[in-house]
């Protein structure tokens, strides 16, 4: 459920010969004294098991921590803990504020479920033009799902003005990082084109697609 960034020092601890325990208390030491990037790693690990008991709780109090100091990748988390419920009492509203934080700082999961969350009407009153803009913005660091999901708003002429050509383009940038839904709407797209001989369509879908893709900055894993 949780996208957390966990430090691979467990790994680098056992390549070196370094105690993995003394790793870990090191690590608390640095989230205790306020370092936030400790306290999401931390998080993290608790939230996996790696390297102490599986807690949920923990998780929860190093993630709240470390978002309160502005961490983006932990506000995502957070947003998570309250959309499901985990360790926290389900609150979409709440859910929706720690994902807005997150995603003004470009992190792109978090950018595509408050997409999500606009779409759906979570937490927020439903509006498919903010639903849309999230998705561009996760789409533009190439979040597949987020491109597929916009070209359907594209086709539908929700949240932005119908354009069949441009939901065609979108379907072929996802498509092209494999995504099975985008595959099969693309193809379902030019097998129609074909059928009406309009080959100008289908070259001027793939020509947009590739100005699409040149100007997608994936975001860092």
């Amino acid at each position: 459920m949780l996208k957390v960034r966990v430090f691979l020092f467990l790994i680098t601890a056992l390549v070196c010969g370094v105690n993995a325990d003394e790793e870990v208390a090191a690590l608390e030491k640095r989230a205790a004294a306020g370092d936030a990037e400790a306290q999401l790693a931390l998080g993290g690990l608790y939230d996996q098991g790696r390297g102490v008991p599986k807690d949920e709780l923990k998780a929860a109090e190093w993630f709240i921590k470390s978002a309160l100091q502005g961490n983006p990748q932990a506000q995502f988390n957070v947003g998570a803990l309250y959309a499901n419920g985990v360790a926290v009492p389900k609150d979409d509203r709440k859910a929706v504020a720690w994902y807005e934080k997150s995603a003004a700082q470009g992190q792109v999961d978090a950018q595509f479920n408050l997409a999500v969350m606009y779409a759906t009407g979570r937490g927020v009153d439903k509006n498919d033009t903010k639903a849309a803009e999230w998705y561009e913005k996760a789409a533009f660091q190439g979040f597949t799902r987020a491109q597929f999901n916009l070209g359907l708003m594209y086709l539908a002429g929700q949240g932005v003005p119908k354009d069949g050509l441009r939901g065609y383009a979108w379907f072929i940038v996802a498509a092209n990082d494999g995504d099975p839904a985008a595959i099969k709407n693309r193809d379902f797209i030019e097998k129609q084109l074909e059928k009406q001989s309009k080959p100008d369509r289908k070259a001027a879908g793939q020509k947009l697609a590739r100005e699409l893709a040149a100007k997608i900055k994936r975001s860092s894993p």
